[in-house]
């Protein structure tokens, strides 16, 4: 019973958290805030993934009114594996903003691994009714 209600926890709240979170971290970059390491570096690779699939789940069930629709495992492997050229391959041909890191497309694959733990393998939103007990 612990184990469902954190699941339905983290399912209703990681998208606005970690939304929260990346935008504190770019925001901080912005105005020179010096945060740790890992953080600058690789916090906002590791929320990206999971951000932008909700984002696409949500925009698709709004399209086809079906609040259950599930993002394909292809679809996100297509858009982590799409997000890790793009970012750690094409732009840093053509931006010297951006580098190549291999950590990155790990942190990617990472959010993925996450999204779809959480969305397509974690418990279901349902109405539990009076009386009846999750297993």
């Amino acid at each position: 019973m612990k184990n469902t209600m954190l699941l339905r926890f983290i399912k209703r709240w990681y998208f606005p958290a970690f939304g929260v979170l990346a935008l504190l971290v770019y925001v901080s970059q912005k105005f020179g805030i010096v945060l740790p390491v890992l953080i600058t570096n690789y916090g906002n690779d590791v929320l990206c993934m999971p951000i932008v699939l909700k984002i696409c789940q949500y925009a698709v069930r709004q399209l086809k009114s079906d609040p259950s629709l599930q993002i394909p495992i292809a679809l996100v492997i297509t858009l982590t594996l799409g997000y890790a050229v793009y970012f750690e391959w094409y732009l840093p041909l053509y931006n010297p903003r951006y580098t190549a890191d291999g950590i990155d497309v790990v942190l990617y694959a990472i959010g993925a691994l996450f999204f779809m733990a959480i969305e397509r393998y974690g418990i279901t939103e349902r109405p539990i009714l009076a009386g009846s007990q999750d297993v």
